[in-house]
């Protein structure tokens, strides 16, 4: 946490420390469960705070929607998500923005984000396997 405002506490440590080893992306209920056992007397409402400090000071992502979930990478990446589960992984795909159209637009490009929306193979297979039954009826 250097260069931020925010004071190294050991619950911020384990917060921080559980999202960056997630290749998930949790809610803050479910950073919570996993690290309530690692710090005694860590509070729900002590992580949600937290994760707010760590996301305004660019420590962490957020990934807004119902519901909101958290992002240990802020390394330059996409994601993708599931229509039917709402599972979202990391993508690192090289997509071709013409900077040159926006400045014609009136915009200096400083960042973009790729929605990428999918079934996931998990969803994919439960949906084939229904499939097959209904064949069968």
């Amino acid at each position: 946490m250097k260069n931020t405002g925010l004071k190294i506490t050991k619950q911020r440590s384990v917060i921080l420390d559980e999202l960056r080893k997630l290749t998930v992306h949790p809610t803050a209920e479910e950073l919570y469960d996993i690290v309530k056992h690692k710090h005694k007397g860590l509070g729900m409402c002590t992580v949600y705070r937290n994760l707010e400090h760590f996301y305004k000071e660019g420590i962490i992502g957020k990934i807004k929607g119902n519901p909101t979930r958290y992002d240990g990478n802020i390394t330059p990446h996409n994601h993708i998500k599931c229509i039917q589960c709402g599972k979202i992984k990391d993508v690192f795909v090289e997509v071709p923005i013409n900077e040159l159209e926006i400045n014609k637009l009136g915009y200096k490009l400083h960042s973009y984000k790729i929605e990428i929306n999918g079934l996931c193979m998990d969803c994919n297979s439960k949906k084939a396997k229904i499939k097959g039954r209904n064949k069968n009826v």
